[in-house]
């Protein structure tokens, strides 16, 4: 058996810069993009759509000061998907006005809507309401946080 030349590090963690200049890389780069275009259409969506899930999650969790509400995160599932607004309505049974409002922030999300969201785009319907109440609760805050700095358990007590 042959020992490879290249001692791997005993704690897994690697040490050595990739070299993005040699031949090697290149190679395994050119590998990659082919297999990237040999995904099927639908495989390729499928992708997005996760990538969207993942977006939806990662804004949840971040400590981003800035509102994203539900309706920009459904215009991006609209514009992956190719569907106008309009036949997303229609096929939702809401009035197309509702829907822009929904979009534009406008209108909350309900939990009717969350359902059906969920179920089209294959994520938790509670993924919809938690970004919903993220906002109104951060919306709620910034409005009022002078109001809520009044309260002190130290004062309460005292």
């Amino acid at each position: 058996m042959k020992k490879n030349s290249q001692t791997e590090p005993s704690d897994g963690v690697l040490t050595n810069r990739m070299d993005t200049e040699g031949t090697e890389f290149q190679e395994l780069q050119a590998i990659l993009l082919n297999k990237s275009r040999d995904r099927s259409k639908i495989r390729t969506r499928n992708i997005e759509l996760l990538a969207l899930r993942y977006q939806m999650e990662d804004y949840l969790e971040s400590e981003e000061q800035d509102i994203k509400f539900p309706g920009e995160f459904l215009k991006q599932y609209l514009k992956t998907l190719a569907i106008s607004q309009k036949k997303f309505a229609d096929y939702i049974n809401l009035s197309p006005s509702n829907l822009s409002k929904l979009i534009n922030g406008e209108r909350p999300v309900n939990y009717d809507l969350a359902i059906i969201f969920g179920k089209l785009f294959n994520n938790e319907p509670m993924l919809w309401i938690e970004i919903q109440i993220r906002n109104e609760f951060k919306k709620i805050i910034k409005e009022k946080h002078k109001k809520y700095n009044n309260y002190s358990l130290n004062d309460l007590i005292a």
